[in-house]
Order: structure tokens, then sequence, then C-alpha cells
């Protein structure tokens, strides 16, 4: 053999460097395999096959584990939200992206809710300008109209019947909002993997999930409750401290009435933060009411005060769009209302009871529109709890991957993507037995 061969290397072919050699140019140096065999030599005939490519090609421009990313070919941001803990402005732009990119899902919703919320209300206020006309007409001709018994009088009658459907009303549209809250959860995470969602498959996916919003809905109602009886109980003892002219008394009452509701305010708004995340836990994780409520608790620890200031803009961001959209038909109504002397009471109220369900009607599907953008905003802080705790942006990109969902500029070809790929009955992070890590600790991503 000769003394300038490489050993199994074919005497034909030049070699490529001698061996015991420094070769000079540092850029045309081989690199040895990533995962080189315990004491094989870096040079001989695994040099051809290294991953970095051939000689002469500088090994920084080759990725050693191919061009595919650890989790696939997902986008890091395949729907409407980047895959990594989301700051103010992508909860904000995102809220807005799946209401315009599931349409039919979140606006459906939002008149699904509106339509009870008016029933309810335009009812209640039609009952309540009933007995409004009615002692009107009984004062004008010299009667009281709350003289006799409150069980046959007419009057008491129509004012509790539209006291009962206001109350009504709202254990309605409480109970509308939770399951809102749910539904559009489901919506909201399917959007984040680039997954559009109907109306009634955002339903069909919530599926039994429903009776479990409910049951959490009538945990906050009974909650609720019990901080109004309380309520009731201290200023009933205040209103009789006060007629028996017992001064001591009355001082006591009033300032446990204080205090309580200080109290309820400050431990209201700390227990709502807490269990902010109940509804979407319960819709996507498929848990009961306890559950999810446990399970926002978790998820919420270490971030009450930024979700408390973030819900609290968008309440007053809320506000003022509402605001603005309701006002102006108050003001039309105060218009158009008939300032004749001559005009009957008849004719005017008829002319303000039209005008007052108007705009409760109008006001009800402008809350309606702001619940849906809120659950939406709130699903997002779900979201991003679940990446900063579980590393929940793999799942998502999995889910991406899945659908075939490209990135964000290119979201119109999700439609036919999903048809082919049977990706309906796909929900972002639902596992019955759990998420794989729990929360508070942090996943392989290190968020």
């Amino acid at each position: 053999m000769n003394e300038n061969e490489v050993p199994g290397q074919n005497p034909d072919q030049q070699p490529v460097q001698q061996p015991g050699q420094q070769p000079q140019d540092p850029s045309r140096q081989p690199a040895p395999p990533v995962h080189q065999p315990w004491g094989q030599s870096p040079y001989g005939p695994a040099v051809s096959q290294s991953p970095y490519g051939a000689y002469g090609q500088p090994a920084s421009q080759q990725n050693p584990y191919g061009q595919q990313p650890g989790y696939g070919t997902p986008s890091r941001r395949p729907g409407i939200i980047p895959l990594t803990p989301l700051a103010l402005g992508d909860l904000l732009s995102g809220s807005f992206a799946a209401i315009r990119r599931n349409a039919a899902a979140v606006l459906g919703t939002a008149l699904i809710v509106a339509l009870i919320e008016i029933v309810v209300s335009v009812f209640a206020t039609n009952v309540l300008f009933d007995a409004t006309y009615s002692i009107i007409l009984m004062e004008e001709g010299g009667q009281d109209p709350f003289l006799g018994d409150p069980l046959t009088n007419p009057v008491f009658g129509q004012l509790f019947g539209s006291i009962a459907l206001l109350f009504l009303g709202a254990l309605l549209a409480a109970l509308a909002g939770v399951i809102a809250n749910g539904v559009l959860a489901v919506v909201v995470l399917r959007s984040a993997a680039g997954l559009k969602t109907s109306l009634g498959q955002a339903w069909k996916l919530t599926g039994r999930q429903i009776w479990s919003l409910m049951g959490l809905a009538l945990v906050y109602l009974v909650a609720g409750a019990i901080v109004f009886a309380l309520f009731i109980g201290v200023f009933v003892g205040l209103v009789i401290a006060a007629v028996s002219e017992d001064g001591g008394m009355a001082a006591l009452m009033g300032i446990l009435l204080f205090v309580l509701t200080v109290a309820s305010v400050v431990i209201s708004a700390w227990l709502y933060i807490k269990l902010v995340l109940a509804a979407a836990a319960s819709a996507v994780e498929l848990k009961g009411p306890f559950k999810a409520m446990g399970r926002s608790w978790s998820l919420t620890r270490g971030h009450w005060w930024r979700t408390l200031g973030i819900i609290l803009l968008v309440a007053v961001i809320v506000g003022i769009i509402a605001s603005i959209i309701t006002t102006p038909l108050s003001m039309i109504g105060g218009v158009f209302a008939p300032l004749d002397p001559t005009t009957s009471m008849e004719e005017m109220m008829d002319s303000t009871r039209w005008w007052t369900l108007l705009s409760v009607a109008v006001s009800s599907l402008v809350n309606a529109l702001a619940l849906v953008y809120s659950s939406c905003l709130i699903a997002l802080l779900y979201i991003d709890y679940r990446i900063r705790h579980e590393s929940f942006d793999l799942d998502l990109a999995a889910a991406a991957e899945a659908a075939g969902a490209g990135d964000d500029e290119r979201f119109s070809t999700v439609r036919d993507v999903q048809a082919a790929t049977g990706t309906d009955q796909l929900v972002p992070g639902r596992h019955p037995s759990g998420p794989s890590t729990p929360a508070g600790t942090s996943g392989p991503a290190g968020h």
C-alpha cells in the first residue's frame, strides 16, 4: 500500500486530506457527525455522509437536524394570534380577528343571547309602563293606587310582575353569558390554530358541556343570592332601628352595611378574576363546574393584577362604544316626544313607551355584542396562560399542522384543507384526562 493512500479509500481516487496533515484552510476542514459513535474517527468513510453537506461548505450554513422544526412545519402564526405568550395588543386584535373570521359563530351566538335578553326585558318594561299608566290614571281620578290588599290590587301585581321579569331577565342574561363564554372559547381556540368554525359546529363541539356551564352559572347565582340576602338583612335591620329611634342600633347597622358593601365589592372582584377562565376550561377541557373553577384558579395564579387590568381596560372601551351607540337613540326619543300641551296622557305614554322599548332592544343587542367580544378576549387569556404555564403553543401548532393551516396571510386556504383533513371535531387542548404538565410549571418551551 502506498504510504500516501488513506485506508478504506479507492487508490484511484485522490485523497481529500492526508492523515495527520493539519488543514491550512479552516473553512475546508470537515466537521465530525453530530452523533459520532464512541471511538470512531471523525475522518474516514463516514466523512462523506456528514449531515453538514459536502466539503468546502461551512457547517454553520446547514441545520444538522434538517429543515424541519422540532414539531413539524406549522407557522408560528397559523391563526389569529402568534404562538407565543400574548401581549395586550395581541389580545385586543386577536379578539377582533376571531369575530371577523368566525362571524357566523360569534355573531350568531350574540344574536341568541340578545334575543333572550330582548324578549324578557321588553316584556318587563312593557308591564312596568302599564303599571305606571294605571297609577297616573288612578291619581288623576282622585284614587289612591296603593290602597287596599296588595294581593288583590292590580297595581301591585303589575309592579311586582315587572320587577320579577326584570330579575328573571338578569338571571337569564347571566346564564346565557356563561354559556356564551364556553361556546366562544371553543371557537377562539380553533381559530388560534387556523380552523374556522360555523355556528352549528360551535354549539355541537360544546355539546354536553352546556350542562356543566349551566351548573357553573348556577353556582355563581347562588353565591350572588347569598350576598344579596346579607345586604337585605342588614338593610332591614337599619330601617327597623331608624324607625324605632334607636340611635345606637341604627349607627351599628349603618357601619355594618358599609363594611359589608366594601367587603363584598373587594371579595367579589377578587373571586371574579380568579374564576374568570372557568367557563373556557369547562368547555375546552370537558370539566365539571367545580373542577373548572379549580382550573381557572390555578391558571390565573400569579396573573391576578394583569388579568384585572386587561378586563377593566376592555370594560372601559366597550362601555364607551356602547354609550356612543345608545346615547343618541335616547336623545332622539326625547326630541320626538310630543310637546303639545293638549296631548293626552295616553298619547304621551304611548310615544314614550315605544321609544323606550326600542332603546331597550338596541341596548340588549349592544350588550350582547360587548359580551361576545369580552368572551373572545377571555378565551385568549385562557390560551395565553396555558402557553405560559404548559407550552400550549405546541398543541396549537400540532392542531395547525393537522389542519394544514399556513401563515396568517394565507388563512383563506384553511377552509378547503379543513374539509379535506377531517378536523371538524378538533378542539386544541381538549384532553379529558387533563394536561400533561400541571399549571404553574414551565413546559419544555420555557415560557
